[in-house]
């Protein structure tokens, strides 16, 4: 009987190496992995702070061009009440 079990000795050696290595390995996967992971949300961040960016520009082009529209349309009402005025001249 103790021959036996002495008999499986190294293979159990074996077997207990071979899932010390393997986690070793899944460790390391693990690891790399998660440093993708955060590489990828550092890229998603940065995607966000241009979307962000873009938007505050739209949104400031969008504040001067209803300004610069006003102005136009106060322009375009000046010269309609300068024609009727000569239009009224003629007639």
């Amino acid at each position: 009987m103790l021959v036996l079990a002495l008999a499986n000795v190294p293979t159990i050696i074996t077997v207990l190496i071979g899932i010390l290595l393997n986690n070793g390995g899944l460790n390391d996967v693990n690891s790399r992995s998660t440093a993708s992971l955060s590489s990828i949300e550092n890229g998603f961040n940065s995607l966000e702070n241009r979307f962000t960016h873009l938007e505050n520009r739209l949104a400031n082009f969008d504040q001067k061009f209803d300004t610069r529209f006003d102005l136009l349309l106060g322009k375009v009402v000046d010269l309609d009440n300068r024609l009727t005025r000569i239009e009224s001249h003629f007639n």
